[in-house]
């Protein structure tokens, strides 16, 4: 596994420009992207180091010392191997192969066991309807999703993995609401998860500060300058299933009564297994650029290991 960091900052308002920080730093031209934003007055630059690279803490004292702020955002990229090892992989879903859903568009929930401060544990009674937002761009991908996190999958590849045995979902259909009103069927169907898995181990990279104060299950979000990592204790393995849902719900929820009723939640986020992941990921270059969301292995604790560890 490596983690990368990306670093961008505006140069317009540094004195120099991008220079006064590049050529300090030692930065080359191959790790650096920038974009001139005239309309604007931007002048954006972009840099993607190893998380360990020496260059790193000189660039960030750099832009502080010029009073210039940083934004920082870091990913791990897993070998092959690793991904294959993962008892567990999260589901990150791409921001383009995202489309409008919730309760606006027509889809019910019970919300009798619901939270009444941040709406977990809503439960959806409908097949999904979706909004016409964007859907074609959407629509180009094997994998989408919705801004609850519905995890929506192409026809094709749910008749593959009904055909696998998968455990831990079922698949019900899923439809657009166009802007006429007219209410059609998606070539998607959504995966319905029933399996919830325990809470996740106190050493997963999660910010707790939005955490709802009544059920104190919503409002998780990831921490803004770190790789998401998801721990789980190795005995609470024991029964996973192929599809899983997270018992945390992730991402903010709406802090006006008539924004969780108008559907800000949080959502539960979707755990599966290499059996899925194999099954649903892009076979070619062409394919990749249209697989619609990544796979992120679960990290491990138990009393054998100081520190969280990866399947191997």
């Amino acid at each position: 596994m490596q983690t990368v960091v990306e670093i961008q900052f505006d140069a317009a308002d540094i004195s120099g420009g991008a220079d006064a920080i590049l050529g300090p730093s030692q930065c080359e031209k191959e790790v650096v992207k920038i974009a001139h934003y005239k309309i604007l007055g931007r002048i954006d630059v972009t840099l993607q180091l190893d998380n360990n690279d020496a260059r790193v803490p000189k660039l960030l004292a750099l832009l502080a010392d010029a009073g210039a702020k940083a934004w920082i955002n870091r990913n791990d990229i897993y070998t092959e191997d690793e991904l294959q090892a993962a008892r567990l992989l999260f589901v990150s879903n791409w921001i383009d192969a995202s489309a409008w859903g919730g309760p606006r568009f027509g889809t019910t929930y019970d919300m009798s066991q619901a939270c009444p401060t941040c709406a977990t544990g809503a439960r959806q009674t409908s097949p999904l309807i979706v909004g016409d937002i964007e859907l074609r761009t959407v629509e180009k991908h094997r994998v989408a999703s919705t801004n609850h996190a519905d995890l929506l999958i192409r026809d094709t590849d749910v008749e593959r993995l009904i055909a696998a045995n998968i455990t831990g979902a079922v698949f019900w259909p899923a439809s657009v609401k166009r802007k006429s009103g007219e209410i059609s069927e998606l070539r998607w169907q959504q995966a319905v998860i029933e399996h919830v898995m325990p809470p996740m181990a106190a050493s997963s990279y999660l910010d707790r500060k939005g955490v709802c104060p009544t059920c104190h299950r919503g409002g998780f979000t990831g921490v803004s300058d770190q790789p998401l990592r998801i721990t789980y204790r190795a005995e609470d393995l024991a029964n996973i299933h192929d599809f899983n849902r997270t018992w945390e719900w992730l991402g903010e929820y709406g802090t006006t009564e008539e924004e969780v009723q108008q559907g800000r939640w949080s959502h539960p986020g979707v755990l599966v297994t290499p059996k899925v992941m194999n099954l649903l990921r892009a076979k070619t270059k062409k394919e990749a650029k249209y697989q619609g969301c990544d796979f992120i292995p679960v990290w491990l604790e138990d009393e054998k290991h100081e520190q969280p560890y990866l399947q191997t």
